[in-house]
């Protein structure tokens, strides 16, 4: 994975697909989507031993709306993948077996706060 920090140029994006009619918070919901699809599915192939399939991503993609059309699109998606995957195991809410990632019970609790509560829990990492 890149640098620990999540760079500028992400949040840009992310505030770019964005849709500012709405109350959805991307980087909050697309983290809480990602850890909703890991529990979900039992078994994940993963590429690299630490990194789920890109199948997995495409179906975060779909549900966001977000077109990768360009260059800057595909590694600012890499980062936030990076980014997500970095959050939720620094903060212990997933764990790696063998080829599977497992939602630990952290991560069940957290996906139990409030939206805001889970934001200031990832901005933690930003910052």
């Amino acid at each position: 994975m890149t640098d620990g920090r999540l760079k500028a140029e992400l949040l840009s994006w992310f505030n770019q697909q964005m849709d500012l009619s709405s109350t959805q918070v991307d980087i909050v919901d697309g983290f809480v989507f990602m850890l909703k699809k890991l529990r979900s599915q039992s078994t994940l192939r993963l590429v690299g031993g630490l990194t789920p399939h890109p199948r997995f991503w495409k179906a975060h993609y779909r549900a966001f709306g977000y077109r990768l059309r360009t260059k800057g699109d595909q590694q600012a998606a890499q980062q936030m993948q990076e980014f997500y995957l970095r959050v939720a195991k620094s903060e212990g809410f997933i764990i790696f077996d063998k080829d599977q990632i497992i939602v630990t019970e952290e991560g069940l609790l957290y996906l139990k706060l409030k939206k805001e509560q889970q934001l200031e829990q990832i901005l933690t990492h930003i910052w």
